[in-house]
C-alpha cells in the first residue's frame, strides 16, 4: 500500500500539474481600466472615456463609475449604470487637473470588485477673449484658469462690471487702452479686484454702486490686486475716488486718471493701505485729485495737476507713506523728496494726451 502511495506521488509530480493552484489571482486580469481621451488644449469641457473588461458576475445589480482630484479626500460619483453590457462611460471634465476613476461591479448582496486608473489632462494657461469666451467674466470664472493663468483680450468695447477676486490671473488688453475698452453698465464699477494683474484697459462709465458713501467709483482695487497701463476716465462714486479706491497691499503703476468725480476726491482715495503707487498720471478729476490717509504707502513719480481743490492730500495718519519725486501743486518750499510744484506741460490734455512737452 505504501509503495502504490509513492508511485502515485511521483506521477503527479512528473506527469502532471500539481492539484492545486497556489498562483495568486491577479485581479487587474480579470478586470482592469483603460482611460483615454482627445484633450490638447481645454476650454470648457470635453470627454474622458473610460472602459473596462467585461466580467460575468452573478446576480448583477449596478456598475458606479467615481473620480476623484489630487486635492479631493473622498470620491466623487459619476455615474450609476444597470445595465450589466455596458463597458464604458464617458466622463465630461471641465478643469485642467489629473483625475483618477474606480470603477465598481456590485451584485444584489453588496459584493464589490472594483479597478481604479488615473490621467492627466494638459495644462491651459491662457484663454483669449472674445475667441475662446464671449465675456472677461466668464473667462475668469471657468475653472481652468488658476493661480499663474493669463485671459488676453481682444481690442474691442466690454460692458459690464468684473469681479476679479481670488485668483492670481494676468487680464491683459493685447491692444493696450486706446482700443480696448471696459464699459460699466448698471449702476456698478469697472472692476473689483483683489488679486493678480490689470493691465492695459480704457476703464469708464462706473458710478460705484449704491450707497450715499460708496467709493471707488472705476475701480475698487484692494489685498494684492495690481492694476498697471491702464487709462480710467469718466467714472463717478457716491463716496471717495472717483477714479480708484485703494487700500489693502494693492497697488498702482503707469495708470493714467482723468475727469473722474468723487464726493471729495474725485481721482484716487488711498486708505489703509500698505503698496506701491508709482509712474501714474492723474489730471483733472473734479474737487480733489488724490488723497491719502491711514496709509504707508510708496508713492513715487506721479503726476497731479488741474484739479479745482488740491492735487495731493495726505493726512496726519499717513505720515509713514513716502511721497517722493512726484507733481503737485502742495509742494513746500522746503521739500528734499524731490517733489516739484511747476506746470508738468502735457502735450494737449483737451485731446487725452499726456506726453509731456520737451521742455517739461
Amino acid at each position: 500500500m505504501r509503495t502504490l502511495s509513492i508511485w502515485i506521488l511521483a506521477f503527479l509530480l512528473y506527469a502532471c500539474e500539481w492539484p492545486f493552484d497556489t498562483t495568486p489571482t491577479d485581479s487587474d486580469s480579470l478586470f482592469a481600466l483603460t482611460i483615454e481621451h482627445n484633450i490638447t488644449r481645454l476650454v470648457d469641457s470635453a470627454g474622458v472615456k473610460i472602459a473596462w473588461r467585461e466580467i460575468t458576475l452573478e446576480d448583477f445589480s449596478e456598475v458606479t463609475v467615481e473620480r476623484r482630484s489630487p486635492g479631493d479626500t473622498a470620491w466623487t460619483l459619476r455615474a450609476t449604470l444597470t445595465n450589466p453590457l455596458l463597458t464604458s462611460y464617458e466622463d465630461m471634465v471641465s478643469d485642467d487637473q489629473d483625475f483618477r476613476y474606480r470603477v465598481t461591479l456590485l451584485d444584489i448582496r453588496g459584493n464589490a470588485k472594483w479597478a481604479e486608473g488615473e490621467t492627466t489632462i494638459p495644462k491651459t494657461t491662457s484663454l483669449y477673449v472674445p475667441i475662446d469666451y464671449k465675456s472677461i467674466q466668464s473667462a475668469f470664472e471657468t475653472p481652468v484658469m488658476d493661480d499663474g493663468d493669463s485671459i488676453l483680450v481682444e481690442p474691442g468695447t466690454y460692458e459690464g462690471t468684473l469681479a476679479v477676486l481670488g485668483k492670481k490671473v494676468l487680464v491683459q488688453a493685447t491692444g493696450g487702452y486706446g482700443v480696448t475698452s471696459v464699459v460699466a453698465t448698471d449702476g456698478k464699477r469697472c472692476i473689483s479686484i483683489n488679486d493678480g494683474i490689470l493691465e492695459g484697459f480704457r476703464l469708464e462709465g462706473g458710478t460705484g454702486g449704491e450707497g450715499v458713501s460708496t467709493p471707488g467709483g472705476g475701480v475698487f482695487a484692494s489685498g494684492s490686486a495690481i492694476l498697471r497701463n491702464n487709462f480710467i476716465v469718466d467714472n463717478r462714486a457716491p463716496g471717495e475716488g472717483g477714479g480708484i479706491f485703494l487700500t489693502g497691499n494693492a497697488s498702482l503703476y503707469n495708470n493714467i486718471v482723468f475727469r473722474n468725480v468723487g464726493n471729495t476726491v474725485g481721482g484716487i482715495f488711498i486708505s489703509n493701505a500698505k503698496g506701491e503707487v508709482i509712474n501714474n498720471t492723474i489730471v483733472g478729476d473734479t474737487s480733489g485729485g488724490v488723497a491719502i490717509a491711514s496709509s504707508s504707502v510708496t508713492f513715487l513719480n506721479n503726476i497731479m495737476t488741474e484739479h479745482k481743490f488740491f492735487d495731493l492730500l495726505v493726512s496726519g495718519d499717513a505720515s509713514e507713506s513716502v511721497v517722493a519725486y512726484c507733481r503737485f501743486k502742495e509742494v513746500s518750499p522746503e521739500d528734499t523728496l524731490g517733489n516739484i510744484a511747476d506746470d508738468p506741460l502735457f502735450l494737449d490734455v483737451v485731446n487725452q494726451d499726456f506726453h509731456l512737452d520737451p521742455d517739461s
